[in-house]
């Protein structure tokens, strides 16, 4: 008996082998053979999430802080109604005990306004892009263009979890300027703010809920921290800190005297010195509290003193995180397959 050995065989003549056209043979029975009979249950699931997302069903969900309203603790009470990418109705009644004396605050949402979930919209850009290259990916015969193809949808689909697992700095505080709160209600200064402290609100999506944050905000009244350059829209604290993380060897107390504030040794006459007048001398130590607590806010300095979260889960978002989970990891795995 013979036995004769041929080129390609991983047992002949090494020589006479060519790795590079046994790759692209392999890859090209993957797509065809694994990856492509795949994608109409891909595209179908895509399909599924894009309804999810502009779907005429209006989820109505409770807010509740729990716990009893006359604690000396900030609650919340009340419902929120969304609709695809709207939230049509947000009425609660808050209470935070340093805000008008702890008296309840009811917000109520304009009648017939919409305010508008910047990520479920995104999300559904995201997705339909990642349809049209899913059903081109169905015609295309090229490897190398599959391949680029296939990672790009890979791409949609991270950009897309990444929306709900990690939301912008635009969509919260301080970043979001009380979007939140300026386009819900009418008259909104008269709901959230006092002579000395403002009401912010924090609304967006995250993972599988509606995530919802109110703070009570302490305005910086004395000089120079609650001022702000108008060209850069920043206040003193920035720029300090700003300054001081260009170079970490700098002296606090030689950068704050570059910014004309005086350093003044603590003592009872000069604390009540700087309170009452108002004064830029300050203390090494109140320096310190203003940098480590002063945000710029909607053109204001300002103190959080109080916060409430409260999240409320969305049984349409609980299905769809699920359904994105499983996409990536499905086009994940084929596209491992391939560049592996």
């Amino acid at each position: 008996m013979t036995t004769k050995l041929y080129p390609n065989d991983y047992f002949g003549d090494k020589t006479q082998y060519d790795f590079e056209k046994d790759k692209e043979v392999e890859k090209k029975w993957i797509i065809e053979e694994i990856i492509k009979p795949e994608l109409p249950n891909i595209i179908d699931n895509v399909e599924k999430c894009i309804e999810m997302l502009n779907a005429n069903q209006v989820f109505k969900m409770p807010i509740s802080s729990g716990g009893n309203d006359t604690s000396d603790k900030p609650s919340i009470k009340g419902v929120i109604t969304r609709q695809a990418g709207y939230i049509l109705d947000f009425q609660v009644i808050l209470r935070f005990p340093e805000f008008h004396k702890g008296k309840q605050v009811v917000y109520r949402m304009n009648s017939g306004s919409k305010f508008s979930l910047k990520q479920i919209h995104t999300l559904n850009d995201n997705l339909q892009a990642l349809l049209v290259l899913l059903e081109e990916l169905e015609m295309v015969k090229d490897t190398a263009k599959f391949n680029t193809k296939l990672e790009q949808g890979l791409t949609y689909l991270t950009k897309s979890i990444n929306l709900l697992q990690n939301p912008s700095k635009e969509l919260s505080f301080p970043g979001n300027n009380n979007l939140a709160m300026k386009e819900m209600f009418q008259d909104y200064q008269t709901l959230c703010e006092s002579n000395s402290h403002l009401v912010s609100l924090e609304l967006m999506l995250f993972k599988n809920e509606i995530s919802i944050e109110f703070r009570n905000l302490l305005k910086v009244m004395k000089k120079p921290w609650n001022e702000i350059d108008p060209d850069t829209g920043k206040s003193i604290t920035d720029q300090i800190k700003d300054k001081l993380k260009s170079d970490r060897g700098l002296n606090l107390a030689n950068v704050l005297k570059d910014f004309g504030i005086q350093i003044e040794e603590p003592s009872i006459f000069n604390n009540i010195m700087m309170s009452t007048f108002n004064t830029e001398r300050t203390t090494l130590v109140q320096a310190q509290n203003y940098l480590n607590r002063c945000v710029t806010f909607d053109n204001k300095v300002v103190m959080e003193c109080e916060k409430l979260v409260v999240t409320t889960s969305d049984p349409s978002l609980i299905s769809l995180c699920s359904k994105l989970n499983s996409l990536e990891n499905s086009i994940g795995n084929h596209y491992s397959n391939l560049t592996s």
